[in-house]
């Protein structure tokens, strides 16, 4: 039997539960599965499978940590030290998610370099002790976010930021296409070879779907009528009409 124990501060649980649902369907893919424990101050979480599925629970648990820290950990870090009163809350929020898409690729192999899974390990301690070039890396972003705060109150000037961050960003998906409908935005799109379909209700919700899918080709149809968020769509991705 194989087993592997983490544990969190209750006060950062959400950085578990954030990532608990996809983490337990994915061991369980390996008839492994996935316990927790609360304790006055921590939640102690064990991880247990048959020793033949040994490498592959690893290699689970790496990837879904990796996800954890690229994402809820980077998105938490970063909300708390930008401060940016001249950007409205949606566009604040647009702002972060795209920060935490910069740069991903580097910042994986960061933390896949530090994670050496032993026995047990402590999610907070891990960030707070052995990733501190991370952490270092996301101070600098913050740093250049919060000083120019009076420039990014400016629609233009924010896309412009958001255009370049986005540059850096590797696609996900070749193409995408979004159509307009009633209180509704369609999403179709192509992912190993086979086709997808979602809707979104939301322009926040739309636009933090760009940038963590960030598409290669964005095909737009029928009339937005939030020119704001078509300005953006355009600006950002270089969106382009279906009909030319």
């Amino acid at each position: 039997m194989y087993q592997f124990n983490m544990s969190i501060d209750k006060k950062l649980s959400h950085w578990f539960s954030s990532i608990e649902k996809v983490f337990s369907m994915r061991l369980k893919a390996l008839d492994g599965v996935v316990a927790t424990k609360e304790h006055a101050k921590r939640i102690e979480i064990s991880v247990a499978c048959e020793s033949n599925r040994k490498s592959d629970a690893v290699k689970i648990i790496r990837k879904t940590l990796l996800e954890m820290y690229l994402t809820v950990v980077k998105y938490d870090y970063l909300e708390d030290m930008i401060s940016l009163p001249n950007v409205c809350e949606n566009s604040y929020k647009i702002l972060l998610h795209t920060l935490v898409a910069f740069d991903r690729e580097a910042e994986s192999e960061i933390i896949e370099n530090q994670l050496k899974l032993g026995d047990y390990l402590s999610l907070d301690g891990f960030f707070n002790f052995r990733l501190r070039e991370l952490r270092t890396r996301w101070d600098e972003i913050a740093q250049l976010a919060s000083s120019n705060a009076v420039y990014l109150g400016n629609d233009e000037t924010l896309n412009e930021l958001l255009k370049f961050l986005m540059s850096a960003v590797t696609p996900k998906i070749q193409k995408l296409s979004i159509t307009v409908l009633p209180n509704i935005y369609n999403i179709k799109g192509e992912y190993n070879k086979s086709n997808f379909e979602i809707k979104i209700n939301s322009a926040e919700k739309l636009m933090i779907y760009l940038i963590n899918i960030a598409p290669l080709e964005l095909i737009l149809e029928g009339e937005f009528l939030d020119k704001q968020l078509y300005k953006r769509i355009i600006s950002i991705f270089d969106g382009k009409s279906a009909s030319g």
